[in-house]
């Protein structure tokens, strides 16, 4: 009995990381043929452009890269020649720090403006809660400004708060408003409330 158990836990261990390897090349496989047709569509549309718009003269240039480099397709010329400006002045407005400032305000602004339409009381705490943290967040980094450049990856640290703030599957945001404002600043904000009604 003990080496019939011991043979099936010893197959288990065996099959068990072969499954999960199955599994993740299978997922990675989907997820790269997703990407692939993503990036061909992008690559017709480019290439449909192209054709309707551009001057003959560019045509053929474009043809003449392409004949000589068959791996540089047309479409990836033009459209990397039209997404180095963007690059460019991405960065020249901020990089990094615009990046993570836009990804904790467009999202939020958004979902803040669907919870407006719906009655539910647990969005309205989730977003309002957010924009309470936010603000604060705000103010203190303005204020201690000089910490962004002791903490290293002091963005990518801010950008992770941001998103487990608001992210669907962690709502930060209503996690700090039920363990940080509910015990300590919501029993201020009622007894005054209170205390003004009297």
């Amino acid at each position: 009995g003990f080496c019939l158990t011991k043979t099936i836990r010893n197959v288990h261990n065996v099959l068990l990381p072969i499954k999960y390897t199955c599994s993740s090349n299978f997922n990675s496989k989907m997820a790269t043929v997703d990407v692939t047709q993503h990036l061909e569509t992008i690559t017709k549309k480019i290439d449909d452009g192209i054709d309707q718009y551009a001057p003959p003269a560019m045509k053929e240039q474009l043809k003449s890269i392409e004949s000589m480099h068959p791996m540089l397709k047309q479409a990836h010329v033009v459209g990397g020649a039209l997404l180095l400006p963007v690059l460019i002045l991405f960065y020249v407005l901020g990089g990094f720090t615009l990046l993570v400032s836009l990804s904790g305000f467009l999202y939020p602004a958004y979902k803040s403006l669907q919870a407006m339409e719906v009655n539910d009381p647990a969005e309205d705490k989730q977003w309002l809660t957010y924009w309470v943290v936010y603000g604060t967040f705000s103010i203190f980094e303005s204020v201690m400004s000089f910490l962004k450049d002791i903490i290293p990856y002091y963005n990518v640290l801010k950008l992770g708060l941001f998103i487990f703030l608001y992210h669907s599957s962690t709502k930060g945001a209503t996690k700090v408003y039920d363990k940080i404002l509910t015990p300590y600043i919501i029993p201020h904000i009622s007894g005054a409330k209170a205390t003004k009604a009297e």
